[in-house]
């Protein structure tokens, strides 16, 4: 696992060379100055979106009128949508939802907008995991595996709530992207044997690496006596919810992994309410609109959290960025300065994407390819003027590090929710790994650090300063992360591909 670590921070260490180099920003420099001087004398009277298209059709000639369009109302799109999914979540955790619950509402709404096919590939995942847990449930309440009638075993709700555990299990892993998976021991036919193991977790490679017990009896008392009937040890005890006060040994109400996912709590009264819809012949596959949102969509947050990790201690952006603009001098000082201090700064993201647009496009930023969409760009201006924001804030004492990190992640989710109702198809985990990568990342920092010397040389000093801290803080706890974040910050080094899966399994929560 250190090897995987030390990988990826050879490029935070600037050990290998970065997407953006001081030689290639010095060619971008003309180019985002004039676009931020011009958008500083654009007169009031004239919208961005026309200041835009024209800006870009001056510095790219050999392009067509309509591709120029097509650019220019692709950024602006993209921006005003970002800027209204941040102003959603801002608003929502202002009302004391988290961004988790925040993030499942937005999904739900993508979801509802799609054409048959692009929702059937986006909710491919989670829904095999459906169809194994009504499959699992179906062999579980009939007898004979499936093959006979419903089962009229009183102690059916146990069986049942073996299988809703390990069912609810899997798709809390699956969502938040955990190797992990649970699996009921079924006899097969045969009878249950003594002191059996009911469920087993297991992790990628088929290890087995936690092993339950389940009662479920009609009180704690009786559920405490049940198990002093057997010998269970090696094996943790599961009760129903609600019990475990009254039963005195060690218990618990879910089932849960090392890299903390769990099932969903279930009660010996909901149980007892599966079994009765099961054997009146009127069972309907498990009620997946109580599985709560919240326990899908978290898996986005815990992504998130790492993606932003990442973001901070990579800094490579920022440093070029005080390389090749401090002492600068330009017209459009005062647009920079109100963006980085008030947020009025929609102008100024426009005016950097396209800048970083005719870059690319003029093949001097090399490391995002000729004919990258503009929506992409787009988004990668706007993660990093967002966070050259916050970063300016930690500078000033308004946030510390733990906020401003949480600001950040923050910036990551609203964004995501951003591309997820932008992005058709398969361009969803390219748009995620573009943005979010290390690529996106880097240049991100680079266009925040601009933005801030262009707002003045003591604007831009502090955020240098100030992204170089916490870049170290971030770095010291990559180095002393566990195996599991390891292997996460390893898919996040590599194009956030695990972001993009965890991402991708929400889409299945509807």
């Amino acid at each position: 696992m250190a090897d995987i670590v030390d990988d990826v921070l050879l490029f935070i260490e600037d050990d290998i060379e970065p997407p953006i180099t001081v030689a290639v920003a010095e060619q971008l420099k003309p180019i985002q100055k004039k676009f931020i001087e011009s958008f500083a004398r654009k007169s009031e009277d004239v919208p961005v979106e026309d200041w835009l298209q024209s800006q870009l059709a001056e510095s790219l000639p050999e392009y067509q009128e309509s591709e120029i369009a097509e650019m220019s109302n692709e950024i602006i799109s993209t921006l005003k949508t970002q800027e209204e999914k941040k102003e959603s979540l801002d608003d929502a955790l202002a009302n004391g939802r988290s961004k988790e619950s925040w993030f499942a509402s937005e999904m739900k709404s993508v979801t509802s907008q799609m054409s048959a096919e692009e929702a059937s590939n986006y909710l491919h995942g989670l829904d095999n995991a459906l169809e194994s847990a009504n499959e699992s449930l179906f062999r579980t309440i009939h007898t004979q595996n499936g093959a006979g009638p419903i089962s009229q075993n009183p102690s059916l709700d146990g069986y049942i709530a073996e299988q809703y555990h390990a069912q609810t299990f899997n798709m809390n892993a699956e969502a938040a992207g955990s190797p992990y998976r649970a699996k009921v021991l079924e006899p097969n036919g045969q009878a249950y044997a003594r002191n059996s193991v009911d469920i087993e977790i297991i992790d990628g490679s088929g290890k087995i690496v936690r092993r339950y017990q389940s009662k479920y009896c009609k009180n704690a008392d009786a559920t405490a006596k049940a198990f002093e009937k057997g010998d269970y040890r090696g094996q943790q005890k599961l009760v129903p919810e609600g019990q475990e006060t009254g039963i005195s040994k060690k218990c618990t109400t879910v089932i849960e992994s090392p890299d903390g996912i769990s099932s969903n709590p279930l009660s010996k009264s909901k149980a007892k309410e599966l079994q009765a819809e099961a054997q009146s012949g009127k069972w309907n596959d498990l009620n997946w609109n109580e599985y709560k949102a919240k326990d899908l969509a978290i898996g986005i947050g815990q992504q998130a959290g790492q993606a932003a990790l990442m973001g901070a201690a990579i800094g490579a952006g920022f440093k070029v960025a005080e390389k090749v603009w401090n002492g600068e001098k330009i017209d459009g000082e005062e647009v920079a300065k109100v963006a980085i201090e008030s947020g009025v700064d929609f102008g100024v993201k426009a005016a950097s994407a396209g800048a970083l647009k005719v870059g690319v496009e003029k093949g001097i930023v090399r490391a995002i390819p000729k004919g990258t969409p503009a929506g992409i760009i787009a988004n990668i201006a706007f993660v990093g003027v967002e966070n050259a924001k916050v970063v300016y804030k930690m500078a000033k004492g308004e946030l510390s590090l733990k906020e401003g990190v949480g600001k950040m992640e923050q910036v990551t989710v609203s964004t995501a929710a951003g591309i997820a109702a932008s992005a058709k198809g398969g361009a969803l985990g390219a748009s995620c790994g573009s943005v979010f990568g290390p690529v996106g990342t880097a240049i991100g920092g680079f266009i925040g650090g601009t933005v801030g010397y262009l707002a003045g040389s003591k604007v831009g000093e502090v955020i240098v300063k100030c992204a170089q801290k916490i870049r170290k803080a971030a770095v010291k706890a990559l180095k002393t992360i566990g195996s599991t974040v390891v292997s996460t910050v390893k898919s996040i080094a590599s194009g956030i591909k695990s972001f993009c899966s965890g991402l991708k399994s929400c889409f299945s929560l509807w």
